[in-house]
């Protein structure tokens, strides 16, 4: 049985992603020697860095790099001391010394904070990090949709939620889990177009996690996912994008949303990882 604890909300879809994949590393990339160099993009809280240095040798190095340093965690946390965290924006240049130092990159989320435009220059950057032959991971999702578990209960919030995201969608910032795959450009299509060989996607949905399996994961995940939508529709409060929405009109869905999910209404989304690997020069 998965029992998962109040978490912060990345570190909680943190668990969901990893369960629905069933690994942190994808099983095309080798296991990484004991002095092998990892990074991650997009790093958040770290917790994915984290969770992959307590299962390799100590000697290993590991590093996450973010935007910014608001979730990093903070100096009171006792951090491994071959871990560290640095702020880089993905599309600026990586310094020269970590050039080509490193076995594995990972990606998750790219689509969260990178426009469609900047994939290819962002996905060339991060080749600039690998040694030739190291690989690449890029986890992101798509697909999201939402149903009933009960008869006769409305899901009206929950879609009205999704629909008031429609102006960010027309924009190229659009965030994984809005896209349909026949709406995007194919991500693998994106890693092959720079260089990258050995290329493959696999795709899981959510609905592999069975409720019976996992009490309350499809309440708990589609809270999750509700929280960082309707977090989107905030931003556009007041904007002339959000015009139709207001703080109160916003407070209201919001109380709808939670009704409509503890009376069974959850979300199913399609989790996409995508390996590809530098050629040997």
């Amino acid at each position: 049985m998965l029992l998962i604890l109040p978490l912060p909300r990345l570190d909680e879809q943190h668990i969901f992603t990893t369960k629905t994949l069933g690994f942190l590393l994808h099983p095309n990339i080798p296991a990484p020697s004991s002095n092998a160099k990892i990074a991650d993009i997009g790093t958040g809280t770290g917790i994915w860095l984290l969770d992959l240095a307590r299962s390799l040798p100590s000697t290993c190095i590991f590093t996450g790099f973010d935007i910014t340093p608001s979730a990093f965690p903070s100096e009171s946390d006792a951090m491994p001391p071959n871990v560290t965290f640095r702020v880089h924006d993905t599309l600026a240049p990586f310094p020269a010394e970590e050039r080509g130092t490193y076995d594995v990159v990972a990606a998750r989320f790219l689509s969260s904070a990178t426009p469609r435009t900047d994939w290819a220059a962002t996905l060339t950057n991060l080749m600039t990090l690998l040694r030739p032959g190291g690989w690449l991971q890029w986890i992101d999702s798509c697909n999201f949709a939402v149903y009933n578990s009960v008869p006769g209960t409305s899901r009206t919030a929950c879609r009205e939620v999704y629909a008031g995201l429609d102006p960010l969608r027309k924009k190229d910032a659009v965030i994984g889990l809005m896209m349909r795959e026949a709406e995007d450009q194919r991500r693998e299509e994106v890693l092959k177009g720079v260089g990258f060989v050995d290329v493959h996607e696999d795709v899981f949905s959510t609905d592999r996690l069975q409720e019976v399996d996992c009490p309350g994961l499809r309440a708990r995940g589609t809270r999750n996912v509700m929280e960082c939508f309707l977090g989107c529709l905030e931003g556009l409060v007041g904007t002339e994008e959000g015009s139709e929405w207001t703080r109160e009109r916003l407070e209201k869905v919001k109380v709808e949303v939670e009704k409509e999910i503890e009376s069974g209404v959850y979300h199913t989304l399609d989790q996409v990882c995508i390996v590809g690997r530098r050629p040997e020069e």
